[in-house]
C-alpha cells in the first residue's frame, strides 16, 4: 500500500485569548479550497495544506519505506494524490509547496502558505530516485495519473498554467484563480500537450478505468449549471461553487468530454475517484472548507457506456433520480457529508467520523481513509466552545457526554471486506490497514500491480476513432432525447417556477424530436483575464453563459434526425438543436473538445438514460452523405453594438422616457436609479420593471411577499429566458408573434404576448440579430459605445391602441444596485444560541476589497458578519447596527451575537468603519477623506447581498432599523440623510445610544475630531449639507418621514458644540419640525446611565405595543406637557436641567393603526414614570401633546388640504390644515393609566367620522 502523511501534534495552544486543548481540528487535508486560499501570506487566514509530511510505502513483506520526505529535506511542502504506474514500478504524485509555514489555530501544527505552487513528482521503486518536473511559483500542476494510450503509457495531469479563468455569472462570487486544465506529457515532465481545451473550469484528480476512459473531478459552472439551488433562499441565485463537482470521464487522449455521475445530482463535491475489483467506480463526497478534511461519504456505481448516466426521467421515483446511476451505493450510513460535525453514538459516547479516498483492494474490498473525531470546525471558531464539542459531543449543555481519549481529528487508513459493503455498523466492519494515533494517514492507494486488483496488466487499449484527413468530425446518429424534464413528464411544471432548471434536460416544452432542423456548434471563448468584479458590475462584461462565443455554423438535420458535421479540433464548443426558423429549442451546456483527428459518434441529444438504445450511426442518413462544414465563425451579438441600433431604428419612438408605451423604456441609459434597459432586458428576474408582475411562486412554499415574483432560472429577466431566444417575450415583438410552442391561453400565470401590439416590422437580418443575441447568452459589453437615440418625424406620428405589455398595475419600486461580488460569508453559521431574542444563528463574512476603490480605498478586506433568528422564518426585519469607535480591534466583528429584540423574524447585519482598522481612517460612518461615502457604500452592498440571501426579509413592509452607540450611534442618524437609494427611503426609525449626531456643530467647536474626514469646506461644503440634521430635517422627505429615538447624556464632551449639546439640539429640531422620535438623557458624561438616576432608555421603545413600520402611518408627538423640560430653550439650559426627557411615556399601539385611502386611526395612551431621580419632576397625572401623522402609506396627504379629526369617538374634534407634508391635532388630552382611544383623520367628504374601524 502506498500513502501520505504527516504528524499532528496535539499539544494545546493558546489561541483567540484562550487555552485551545484540541488545536488538532484545524489541520487541513487537501481537498478543493487549498488551492484557492494556500497562497495567503502567513497570519492572514490561509487554509493551505498540512504539513511537512512524507510518501509511505509498506510492501507485500509488510516493511514500510519513506519514499519522499518534505521534512527531512527542509523544504515547505507536502506530497499528495500519489498514483502507481501499471506495472507497480513508480510512484506519481503532486508535491504541494509554500514559502512560509502557518501555524493552524496557534499550535505547532504548520499549514502551507505564501508563494505557493505545486509540481509533480515521480518515485522509481526500483531504484529509489525521485525525478521532480520543473516547479514554477505560484503554478500548481497536480494530481498525476497514468495513462495507458493504446500500449503507450504517458502521465495526464492537472494545471493552471494557461491562465483560463471560470466563467463569470450574475450573483455569482469570482473565485480569482484560474482554471485546472488536463495536460499530456512524457513520464519525464516533456512534451508536454494540452487537451482541456473544454475545461471552462477545472478538472482534477483523476484515474484511468478499465474500459480506458479517464475519470476525474470536473467542475461545470457555466450557464445555468451554478444555480443548483432551489426554494425561496436561491431564487435565481448559485449555490456554492467549490461544491458543485461532478464525475466526468474523457478518451485516452483526453478529448469527448461526458458526464459519468453528478450532472443531475444534486449533492456535494465530487472528488476521489477509483474502481473496485468488480468494475464499479467510487468517489467520496464531501462539503467544501471549514475543515471537514474532505472527508464525507462514499459512493459506488457501475459505469455504463459513453454518456450513458442512468434512470430514464419516465422511470425516476423523484425529481432527484432521474438520469442518476441505478445502482448508486451508499457506502457507510454512518458516514456523514454535510458541512457540520460528524455523527454521534451517544451509546458507546463517540463521534462515527467521515470517511474520503476510496480506493480498489483484492478480493473486492474496498479501502479508505477514515477521519475519527468530529472532523468538523464549521460550527464555530472559539477554543472553549470546539473543546467542548472534541470532549463532551455535539450537544454539551444538554446532553453532555464524557468522550474517552477524545481528539478532534484522527485519520487512518481502513478498509470494508466485500461482504461488509454496504456498511451499516462503523464499530465491526472497518478493518485497520494503518492507523497509528498522532499522525494523519491518507490519500492511500493499493501498492501492487495493476493485475492484482483488476485482472488484467493495465486498462484496455483503445483505438483512438480517427479520420483519414486528421480532421475532427461530430456525428449524430438521432435527436433521440431524454430531455423533458421531470416537473413537465409529471405535470408539474410551472412558470418561472423551475427550481431544478440546472438539473434537468434543456429544452423547450412542447418541443419534439422532429422539431430538431439544424444542430449548432458554437465556440467557447476561454476567459484569459481575472475578473475584478461581478459580472455585469461597472465595465465587467456580461453573459449568461459567463464567458464569450462565436457561432461556428448551423447544420441541416437529415429526416431520421441524423447529422455529420466538421468540428474544429482543439476548441471548446457547445451544442444545440435549432428548429426551422433557427431558433434553439434544445441545448448542451457542457463544454466539448475534441482531440485532432477525433470522429465522436452519438447514438442522440442527452440520450442518457440506461434503458433506451442508442441508434447506430452508420445505419443513419447523415452517414451516407459528406460531413457539412460550417460557415462561421461567425461574431457573437453584442448588446450595445447590435442590439441598441435596432432598438433605436424599431422601438424608442414609443417606448421612451417617463412616457414610454405600456411604462417600458427602451432608452433608459442612467442606471443610478439601479435600473436602465439593459438590466431590465439581462438582469431583471425580480419583475421590477414588469408593469404586470406575474406571480410564480406560493407564499406558502416559503417566498415572501416580493419574492413570489421572482423568476427561477433560466429566466434572467420576465422579458428574456436565458436559454431560447423563442422562449423570450422581448424577441416575440420582433417576431410578431409568440414562439415558445405555447399560447396565451395555456396558462394564466405566465408571461403573455399582446396581440394588440403593432407590428415592429424588423427585417429577416435584425430579426437573426435579435435571436442570435439571445440564443449565444445575451452578451453586453459596457465599453463598447452605444449610439444615441435620434428621434425620426416619419415614427412620431404613429397611432396605435397596444404596448409591449398591458398597462394596469404601476411597476414595483426600482432597485439601486452596489457593485456586488466584494462580499462572503459562510454558508452556514459559525455559531447558534439562544436568549432573550430567541434561538438565533450567527454569520461572520468579508469584504474582499483589497483590490479595488468602490467600497475603501485603504488596499485591505474588512470584515462583517450578520445573525438572525433561527430557524429561518417566513419574514424578517433588518437591523443594521453600526459600532462605535474601536480603532484596531475590527469592530467586533469575530464575536458572535443575537438579533437585538425579543420579536420574532429578525436579521442584524454588522459592517465596519475603516477606523476599526486604523484610527486614521475614521469616516464617522460618513465619509473618507476623499469625501466618498465609503460606509453607506458598504452597508447598502450588505443590505443586497443579505436581501438576495434571504427572500424573507421585508424591507417594503418593515422597513430597516438603524442602530448604534456612539460613534455608531451617530451613524445611525448620518445614514438616514446619505444611505444609498433604494434603502434610505425603506428606513423605519433610527435608534441610538450617545450618538454623535450633529458631526457639523461638532466640528465648529472642535475641528479636530473630524480631522479624518474631507474638510467643510469650498465644494466639500455639500458633503456636510448631507449629512446636517438642521438642513435635511427641513427639506428632505425621507428624514421628515423617519422616527428617531435616542437616549444620551448633556454633558458627554464628544457632542459639544459651539453653543453646548449638540443632541439637544437634534431634540428641538425633530420637534421643530414635527418629527416622531423619543429622547432620554442623563449627566454622565459619554454614558447613557446614571447612578441615582432611574430614566427610560428612551432609544428602544417603551412598551411592546409599539412599532414603527412603512406599511402604516406613526404618530409623531410634539409639545407633550409631560416632557421635562418643557421648552426648546429650556433644554438648551444644561445647567438648570441637566436631565431630561422628551415624549416619554407616550405609547402608540401599531397592530391596531389603521391607515387607508380615506382615514388614519392612531390608538393612543399615557403612562407616567416617577420617582426617576436626579432632579427630574414626577410626570402629570394628565397631560396635553399634538399628534402629526408620519408617512401615511396610503392616506395621502395634499398640501392645502383641510383634514377633519377626531378624538376619543368624538369626544373632541376639530379641522386642520396639510402644509406640505405635515398636518397636526392639537391638544390632545391623554390621562395616565386610561385604556387606548383614538386618534381618527377623515376628509370632510367622509361623513362618517366618528366611526372607527372594528379590531
Amino acid at each position: 500500500m502506498i500513502w501520505v502523511e504527516f504528524d499532528i501534534d496535539r499539544t494545546p495552544a493558546r489561541f483567540q485569548d484562550e487555552m485551545f486543548d484540541h488545536p488538532d481540528v484545524c489541520i487541513s487535508l487537501p481537498e478543493v479550497n487549498n488551492r484557492l486560499n494556500n497562497q495567503m501570506p502567513a497570519g492572514r487566514g490561509s487554509n493551505g495544506i498540512s504539513g511537512p509530511g512524507r510518501l509511505m510505502r509498506r510492501d507485500a513483506s509488510g516493511r514500510v519505506s519513506v519514499l519522499y520526505d518534505c521534512a527531512a529535506t527542509g523544504q515547505v511542502c507536502m506530497p499528495t494524490d500519489p498514483r502507481l504506474s501499471f506495472d507497480g514500478t513508480k510512484v506519481a504524485f503532486t508535491l504541494y509547496r509554500g514559502s512560509q509555514w502557518d501555524t493552524a489555530c496557534g499550535s505547532k501544527n504548520r499549514i502551507i502558505a505564501g508563494v505557493a505552487g505545486a509540481n509533480v513528482a515521480i518515485h522509481d521503486l526500483t531504484t529509489g530516485r525521485t525525478h521532480e518536473w520543473p516547479y514554477v511559483p505560484g503554478r500548481h500542476d497536480v494530481t498525476p495519473v497514468f495513462v495507458n494510450q493504446n500500449g503507450r503509457t504517458r502521465v495526464m495531469f492537472s494545471s493552471d498554467r494557461d491562465k483560463e479563468y471560470e466563467p463569470l455569472l450574475p450573483r455569482l462570487s469570482v473565485q480569482g484563480y484560474p482554471n485546472l486544465q488536463t495536460f499530456f506529457a512524457d513520464l519525464d515532465g516533456r512534451n508536454v500537450v494540452k487537451t482541456g481545451y473544454h475545461d471552462m473550469a477545472s478538472f482534477y484528480g483523476g484515474a484511468q478505468i478499465r474500459d480506458g476512459r479517464i475519470i476525474g473531478s470536473c467542475a461545470q459552472w457555466g450557464h445555468d449549471l451554478a444555480y443548483i439551488g432551489y426554494g425561496p433562499v436561491y431564487t435565481n441565485y448559485p449555490g456554492t461553487l467549490q461544491n458543485q463537482w461532478w464525475v466526468c470521464a474523457t478518451d485516452p487522449w483526453g478529448g469527448s468530454q461526458e458526464s459519468s455521475f453528478g450532472a443531475h445530482y444534486r449533492g456535494r463535491a465530487l472528488h476521489w475517484v477509483s474502481q473496485l475489483q468488480d468494475g464499479r467506480l467510487a468517489v467520496g463526497e464531501y462539503y467544501r472548507g471549514n475543515h471537514n478534511q474532505g472527508a464525507g461519504k462514499i459512493f459506488l456505481w457501475s459505469p455504463k457506456p459513453f454518456t450513458v448516466e442512468g434512470i430514464p426521467v419516465r422511470e425516476a421515483k423523484g425529481r432527484f433520480d432521474a438520469l442518476n446511476p441505478r445502482d448508486l451505493l451508499d457506502v457507510a450510513s454512518w458516514a456523514n457529508a454535510n458541512d457540520e460535525k460528524s455523527h454521534f453514538d451517544f451509546d458507546r459516547g463517540q463521534y462515527k467520523g467521515k470517511i474520503r479516498d476510496p480506493f480498489g483492494l483484492p478480493d473486492n474490498a474496498l479501502g479508505f481513509v477514515w477521519c475519527q473525531g468530529m472532523c468538523s470546525r464549521q460550527f464555530g471558531l472559539k477554543p472553549d466552545g470546539l473543546d467542548r464539542f472534541v470532549a463532551e459531543g455535539p450537544d454539551p449543555t444538554r446532553r453532555p457526554v464524557n468522550i474517552v481519549n477524545a481528539v478532534g481529528v484522527e485519520l487512518g487508513i481502513y478498509k470494508l471486506p466485500a461482504d461488509k459493503i454496504p456498511s451499516d455498523d462503523y464499530v465491526r466492519d472497518p478493518v485497520k490497514l494503518v492507523d497509528r494515533p498522532g499522525v494523519a494517514e491518507y490519500g492511500a492507494i493499493y501498492g501492487g500491480p495493476y493485475r492484482d486488483v483488476h485482472a488484467q496488466d493495465r486498462p484496455d487499449d483503445v483505438v483512438q476513432a480517427r479520420s483519414d484527413d486528421g480532421k475532427c468530425y461530430l456525428q449524430i446518429a438521432s435527436q433521440r432525447s431524454d430531455t423533458t424534464a421531470f416537473p413537465v413528464f409529471h405535470g408539474q411544471y410551472r412558470f418561472g417556477h423551475q427550481e431544478l432548471s440546472p438539473l434537468l434536460g434543456k429544452e423547450m416544452i412542447g418541443v419534439r424530436d422532429s422539431d430538431v432542423k439544424f444542430i449548432r456548434l458554437t465556440r467557447l471563448l476561454p476567459n484569459t483575464s481575472r475578473a475584478r468584479n461581478f459580472a455585469g458590475v461597472g465595465k465587467q462584461w456580461w453573459s449568461v453563459w459567463g464567458y464569450r462565443g462565436a457561432i461556428l455554423g448551423d447544420a441541416p438535420v437529415e429526416a431520421d434526425g441524423s447529422a455529420r458535421i466538421e468540428a474544429p479540433c482543439d476548441v471548446p464548443w457547445v451544442l444545440a438543436g435549432l428548429n426551422a426558423d433557427h431558433e434553439v429549442i434544445r441545448r448542451d451546456m457542457m463544454p466539448q473538445s475534441l482531440r485532432p483527428g477525433t470522429v465522436l459518434s452519438c447514438g442522440g441529444c442527452h440520450n442518457h438514460n440506461d434503458v433506451d438504445p442508442a441508434p447506430d450511426f452508420a445505419a443513419s442518413l447523415a452517414a451516407r452523405k459528406a460531413p457539412v462544414r460550417l460557415d462561421g465563425p461567425r461574431p457573437q451579438p453584442e448588446y450595445n453594438a447590435d442590439i441598441v441600433p435596432i432598438l433605436n431604428r424599431r422601438c424608442v419612438s414609443c417606448h421612451n422616457g417617463a412616457s414610454a408605451a405600456g411604462g417600458i423604456d427602451f432608452n433608459d441609459r442612467d442606471d443610478s436609479d439601479g435600473m436602465s434597459t439593459v438590466k431590465m432586458l439581462v438582469d431583471d428576474h425580480k419583475q421590477v420593471t414588469h408593469p404586470r408582475a406575474v406571480q410564480v411562486h406560493e407564499r406558502s412554499e416559503g417566498y415572501s411577499e416580493q419574492a413570489v415574483y421572482w423568476l427561477d432560472r433560466p429566466h434572467v429577466s420576465w422579458l428574456i429566458n436565458g436559454n431560447y431566444a423563442a422562449g423570450s417575450a422581448f424577441y416575440w415583438y420582433f417576431k410578431g408573434r409568440r414562439a415558445d410552442y405555447q399560447s396565451n391561453a395555456a396558462s394564466p400565470r405566465d408571461i403573455d404576448y399582446n396581440e394588440a401590439h403593432p407590428s415592429v416590422s424588423v427585417t429577416p437580418g435584425e430579426l437573426a440579430i435579435v435571436r442570435d443575441w439571445i440564443d449565444t447568452g445575451a452578451y453586453v459589453d459596457p465599453t463598447v459605445a452605444a449610439e444615441p437615440y435620434r428621434r425620426r418625424t416619419s415614427v412620431s406620428s404613429m397611432s396605435w391602441g397596444g404596448s409591449l405589455m398591458p398597462v394596469g398595475l404601476p411597476a414595483r419600486g426600482t432597485l439601486a444596485a452596489q457593485p456586488p461580488g466584494r462580499l462572503s460569508a459562510t454558508e452556514h453559521p459559525e455559531k447558534t444560541g439562544g436568549g432573550p431574542a430567541g434561538r438565533w444563528a450567527w454569520f461572520p463574512g468579508t469584504w474582499h476589497i483589497a483590490d479595488e476603490d468602490y467600497f475603501d480605498p485603504h488596499g485591505i478586506d474588512f470584515q462583517w458578519a450578520y445573525s438572525r433568528t433561527d430557524p429561518v422564518p417566513k419574514r424578517m426585519r433588518l437591523y443594521l447596527n453600526l459600532h462605535g469607535s474601536s480603532a484596531g480591534t475590527g469592530a467586533g466583528m469575530g464575536h458572535p451575537f443575537a438579533p437585538p429584540l425579543p420579536r420574532a423574524g429578525q436579521i442584524e447585519v454588522r459592517n465596519q468603519d475603516a477606523e476599526a482598522h486604523n484610527g486614521a481612517w475614521r469616516e464617522w460612518w460618513a465619509y473618507g477623506a476623499d469625501g466618498k461615502p465609503y460606509p453607506g457604500r458598504r452597508l447598502a452592498g450588505s443590505i443586497e447581498y443579505l436581501v438576495a440571501r434571504y427572500p424573507q426579509i421585508d424591507t417594503d413592509a418593515l422597513g430597516i432599523v438603524l442602530t448604534g452607540g456612539s460613534m455608531g450611534g451617530g451613524g445611525a442618524v448620518i445614514q438616514t440623510m446619505i444611505l444609498p437609494a433604494p434603502w434610505r427611503e425603506r428606513i423605519a426609525y433610527s435608534s441610538g445610544l450617545i450618538g454623535l449626531v450633529m458631526p457639523r456643530r461638532i466640528a465648529q467647536k472642535n475641528p479636530g475630531q473630524y480631522a479624518t474626514v474631507v474638510p467643510d469646506r469650498g465644494a466639500s461644503a455639500q458633503l456636510w449639507d448631507r449629512i446636517d440634521f438642521s438642513i435635511q430635517a427641513a427639506s428632505d422627505a425621507i428624514v421628515r418621514g423617519i422616527h428617531y429615538r435616542h437616549a444620551f447624556s448633556s454633558n458627554d464632551g464628544f457632542s459639544a458644540g459651539p453653543d453646548g449639546n449638540t443632541q439637544l439640539e437634534f431634540v428641538n429640531l425633530v420637534e421643530q419640525h414635527r418629527i416622531g422620535g423619543a429622547f432620554s438623557w442623563v449627566h454622565n458624561g459619554h454614558n447613557v446611565g446614571e447612578a441615582g438616576v432611574k430614566l427610560p432608555v428612551l432609544s428602544s421603545f417603551e412598551h411592546p405595543d409599539q412599532d414603527v413600520t412603512l406599511d402604516r402611518a406613526h404618530p409623531a408627538f410634539t409639545e407633550s406637557s409631560g416632557n421635562h423640560p418643557l421648552s426648546a430653550s429650556a433644554r438648551l439650559d444644561v445647567a438648570h436641567h441637566p436631565r431630561g426627557h422628551y415624549n416619554m411615556g407616550l405609547l402608540w399601539d401599531h397592530a391596531r393603526i389603521v391607515d387607508t385611502e380615506t382615514r388614519l386611526v392612531f390608538p393612543i395612551r399615557y403612562e407616567r414614570q416617577t420617582d426617576i431621580g436626579g432632579g427630574i419632576p414626577d410626570q402629570p397625572r394628565q397631560i396635553t401633546v399634538n399628534v402629526t401623522p408620519r408617512r401615511p402609506a396610503k392616506f395621502r396627504l395634499r398640501d392645502g388640504e383641510t383634514l377633519r379629526w377626531s378624538w376619543d369617538n368624538g369626544a373632541m374634534s376639530g379641522k386642520a390644515v396639510v402644509v406640505g407634508d405635515t398636518v397636526t391635532a392639537e391638544a390632545i388630552p391623554l390621562t395616565t393609566g386610561a385604556p387606548y382611544k383614538r386618534l381618527v383623520f377623515t376628509r370632510p367628504a367622509d361623513h362618517t367620522l366618528a366611526a372607527v374601524a372594528t379590531d
